[in-house]
Protein backbone atom coordinates (compact mmCIF):
# COMPACT_ATOMS: atom_id res chain seq x y z
CA UNK A 1 0.00 0.00 0.00
CA UNK A 2 1.25 3.42 -0.76
CA UNK A 3 0.27 7.18 -0.15
CA UNK A 4 -1.93 7.29 -3.37
CA UNK A 5 -3.84 3.87 -1.96
CA UNK A 6 -4.29 4.97 1.73
CA UNK A 7 -5.70 8.31 0.49
CA UNK A 8 -8.48 6.34 -1.22
CA UNK A 9 -9.06 4.35 1.52
CA UNK A 10 -9.38 7.09 3.68
CA UNK A 11 -11.61 9.67 1.27
CA UNK A 12 -13.82 5.77 1.28
CA UNK A 13 -13.69 5.55 4.91
CA UNK A 14 -14.66 8.78 6.41
CA UNK A 15 -16.59 9.84 2.97
CA UNK A 16 -14.44 12.79 2.01
CA UNK A 17 -12.89 14.13 -0.99
CA UNK A 18 -9.78 12.10 -2.05
CA UNK A 19 -7.83 16.10 -2.56
CA UNK A 20 -8.92 16.79 1.60
CA UNK A 21 -7.66 12.72 2.25
CA UNK A 22 -4.55 13.61 1.08
CA UNK A 23 -4.32 16.86 2.61
CA UNK A 24 -4.94 15.35 6.12
CA UNK A 25 -2.32 12.77 5.40
CA UNK A 26 0.34 15.15 4.50
CA UNK A 27 -0.82 16.85 7.31
CA UNK A 28 -0.57 13.98 9.53
CA UNK A 29 2.95 12.87 7.99
CA UNK A 30 4.69 16.36 8.52
CA UNK A 31 3.84 16.81 12.13
CA UNK A 32 5.62 13.60 12.94
CA UNK A 33 8.16 14.72 10.65
CA UNK A 34 8.95 17.91 12.55
CA UNK A 35 8.02 16.28 15.69
CA UNK A 36 11.05 13.47 15.06
CA UNK A 37 13.52 16.93 13.92
CA UNK A 38 12.77 18.39 17.05
CA UNK A 39 13.53 14.89 18.90
CA UNK A 40 10.70 14.41 20.29
CA UNK A 41 8.91 11.22 20.36
CA UNK A 42 5.95 10.47 18.34
CA UNK A 43 3.14 7.82 20.12
CA UNK A 44 -0.06 6.51 18.55
CA UNK A 45 -2.09 4.55 21.08
CA UNK A 46 -2.48 0.77 19.99
CA UNK A 47 -0.08 1.71 16.74
CA UNK A 48 2.63 2.24 17.75
CA UNK A 49 6.18 4.75 18.55
CA UNK A 50 8.07 6.78 16.30
CA UNK A 51 11.45 7.75 17.74
CA UNK A 52 14.96 9.24 16.96
CA UNK A 53 18.01 7.21 17.44
CA UNK A 54 22.05 7.51 16.54
CA UNK A 55 23.69 5.18 14.30
CA UNK A 56 27.34 5.69 15.31
CA UNK A 57 30.31 6.60 12.58
CA UNK A 58 32.02 3.61 10.95
CA UNK A 59 34.57 2.63 8.79
CA UNK A 60 32.99 1.12 5.27
CA UNK A 61 34.85 0.16 1.96
CA UNK A 62 33.48 1.61 -1.71
CA UNK A 63 31.97 -1.85 -3.10
CA UNK A 64 32.71 -0.27 -6.53
CA UNK A 65 36.32 0.08 -5.90
CA UNK A 66 37.11 -1.43 -2.38
CA UNK A 67 38.37 2.15 -1.19
CA UNK A 68 38.11 2.80 2.77
CA UNK A 69 35.63 5.09 3.70
CA UNK A 70 34.96 7.00 6.86
CA UNK A 71 31.09 6.47 7.46
CA UNK A 72 29.73 9.36 9.02
CA UNK A 73 27.37 9.40 12.25
CA UNK A 74 23.66 9.44 11.42
CA UNK A 75 20.07 10.08 12.72
CA UNK A 76 17.35 7.15 12.20
CA UNK A 77 13.68 7.15 12.10
CA UNK A 78 12.89 3.99 14.42
CA UNK A 79 9.17 2.60 14.78
CA UNK A 80 8.32 0.36 17.40
CA UNK A 81 4.85 -1.27 16.67
CA UNK A 82 2.07 -1.13 19.97
CA UNK A 83 0.17 -4.10 21.43
CA UNK A 84 -2.69 -3.33 18.83
CA UNK A 85 -0.82 -3.47 15.94
CA UNK A 86 1.54 -6.52 17.13
CA UNK A 87 -1.88 -8.08 18.31
CA UNK A 88 -3.64 -7.56 14.47
CA UNK A 89 -1.15 -9.25 12.82
CA UNK A 90 -0.93 -12.05 15.26
CA UNK A 91 -4.58 -12.83 14.75
CA UNK A 92 -4.93 -11.66 18.73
Amino acid sequence: MNKADLTEVLSARAGIPKVRAASYINIITEAIQEALVRDEKVTISDFGTFTVSSRRAFTGHNPKNGDVMNVPSRRIPVFRSGKGLKGALNGE
